[in-house]
């Protein structure tokens, strides 16, 4: 069922409703459904979206994602978008604009004849161009409050990641865990920073990189298919589903560690503070300067999200609030 207006919210299962017949990352009977990126909690419910929608919209590198992770999306039913390139469905004009998080992932921007509303999915910055103009945004706030701010940057945590890297290839391999698109980002980052070690991986995370590194423009050499023998000068890369005790230097990639840009857990265990989410102060920035009329801070997947959403009325005196209200009991 379609709300009467133009308006923007999250439902208790995840869904970005936007406008009246669009809906974003989750499951809603509505005629379009957008994947932002191709992350799981994005692509929720995403099997019934295909049998009962009209369309699946996304980039055309997150359709590329979605096939290698086995999501096969009838061709019928396929509306690759590329960035800037707005369609118009019934009475609504859908535009993605670029989000920085991983490969292909994408703002939505939906105008209707009475207002426009946007959604941000997931974002870093910088890299983000805020949406303008907005009646509502709903905003990703993964890190919600000022107590889970990093006090470094990107660049440091990727530095920290190098040198345990010449560190530890000196006795055996370097293992990196991480999920998807943010393994293919940090080999695309690695190999710009001159890291010329042999990369290996599963089969399934070498096709997202070589997807990955035609997304962002630079090659990714000398990468092969892990089959279980450990080179001994090389960086293999794992999804984070599959960490375990091997031989070697082991790095868990993950945004979450705030100590430091790099802090060791055990003797050859290393958290890397490498994060795809905006900061507490990167959100609040990207609310300042798009400057809508109202924001809806997700609830759903963000991380004190109340917070955010008292903050940004405060502190900016935007009107805010925090969806769903209450997460449904599992």
């Amino acid at each position: 069922m379609m709300t009467s207006g133009c308006s923007a919210e999250v439902r208790g299962n995840g869904a970005i409703l936007l406008g009246r017949g669009v809906v974003a990352d989750s499951y809603a009977p509505r005629p379009y459904r957008v994947v932002t990126h191709a992350h799981s909690d994005h692509m929720l419910g995403l099997r019934r979206s295909v049998r009962e929608s009209l369309f699946i919209l996304a980039t055309p590198t997150t359709f590329k994602f979605l096939e290698v992770l086995g999501h096969n999306i009838p061709e019928g039913k396929r509306l690759e978008l590329g960035y800037r390139r707005p369609v118009v469905l019934e009475d609504e004009v859908v535009e993605l604009r670029p989000a920085r998080h991983i490969a292909g992932s994408a703002q939505v921007l939906v105008e209707c004849r009475e207002s426009i509303v946007g959604y941000t999915s997931d974002f870093k910055m910088p890299g983000t161009e805020p949406l303008q103009g907005l009646d509502t945004l709903v905003i990703d706030a993964t890190y919600g409050s000022p107590r889970l701010q990093r006090r470094w940057g990107e660049w440091d945590a990727l530095a920290a990641l190098i040198d345990i890297i010449e560190r530890g290839i000196r006795e055996g391999p370097v293992w990196v865990y991480g999920y998807n698109g943010k393994l293919q980002e940090v080999m695309v980052e690695l190999r710009r920073r001159g890291v010329r070690y042999p990369f290996l991986a599963d089969e399934r995370t070498v096709k997202l990189a070589l997807i990955a590194s035609e997304f962002y423009g630079f090659p990714v050499e000398d990468l092969r298919v892990y089959t279980g023998y450990e080179e001994e000068a090389a960086v293999i890369f794992l999804h984070a589903s599959k960490t375990r005790r091997r031989r070697g230097t082991h790095v868990i990639l993950t945004g979450w560690e705030m100590r430091a840009p790099a802090a060791r857990v055990s003797d050859n265990v290393y958290n890397v503070s490498y994060s795809d989410h905006a900061t507490f102060k990167e959100v609040i920035e990207y609310v300042e300067e798009a400057n809508p009329r109202r924001v809806v801070v997700d609830a759903y997947r963000g991380s004190d999200a109340w917070f955010t959403a008292k903050y940004i009325t405060k502190r900016l005196g935007i009107e805010a609030t925090a969806l769903p209200a209450k997460r449904p009991n599992p």
